[in-house]
């Protein structure tokens, strides 16, 4: 196994239909196509410089060690068929506040999976890591994510206009925050 894909270091979670767990050898060439996906790229509010096979292992590596975050994979629960990720990011430990995202393989956006994600997500920020926050930038075109963070709680507190410069031009951006104090026990 790769460094950075490690065993169940987050323990799994699942709702009816959605499973999170530890990237496994077998997601990476599904990963490895979202992140070559420049049109998915560009709603995640990325440009990624390089897409070669050492660039991805670096990329899942940042995200699977980065300290006092979390890097999942959605699964399918019945089968364990790969259909995205969900991250926490940019963790500020005394403020209990880190980004928040998902992002689910075409294969598997508009059937619910991104709101069962979402709220697994969010159960972890919440009681595994101690978040009282959870903040998330979204290119303000992007209504199917909007419309997710909304239903999840989330709510609009700002847009930065002209923010995201991506291979397609230039994005406004909506920053979202969900409080998570309803969710701690």
């Amino acid at each position: 196994m790769r460094q950075g894909l490690t065993a169940e270091t987050w323990p799994s979670a699942t709702t009816r239909r959605a499973h999170l767990r530890d990237v496994r050898e077998a997601d990476v060439p599904a990963l490895a196509a979202m992140r070559r996906d420049d049109e998915l790229q560009a709603q995640l509010l990325t440009v990624a410089d390089a897409i070669d096979d050492n660039a991805m292992a670096a990329w899942i590596e940042r995200r699977t060690s980065e300290p006092g975050g979390a890097f999942q994979v959605v699964a399918d629960a019945r089968s364990e068929a790969f259909l995205g990720f969900v991250q926490i990011s940019h963790v500020h430990r005394r403020n209990r506040v880190g980004q928040g995202g998902l992002a689910l393989a075409s294969h598997a956006r508009g059937q619910g999976f991104g709101h069962e994600a979402m709220a697994l997500l969010l159960d972890h920020a919440a009681r595994r890591l101690g978040l009282a926050k959870l903040m998330a930038e979204i290119r303000a075109d992007n209504a199917a994510s909007l419309r997710v963070h909304h239903a999840a709680g989330y709510r609009t507190v700002g847009l930065m206009t002209a923010h995201f410069h991506g291979r397609d031009g230039v994005h406004d951006v909506a920053l979202l925050e969900r409080h998570l104090g309803d969710m701690a026990s």
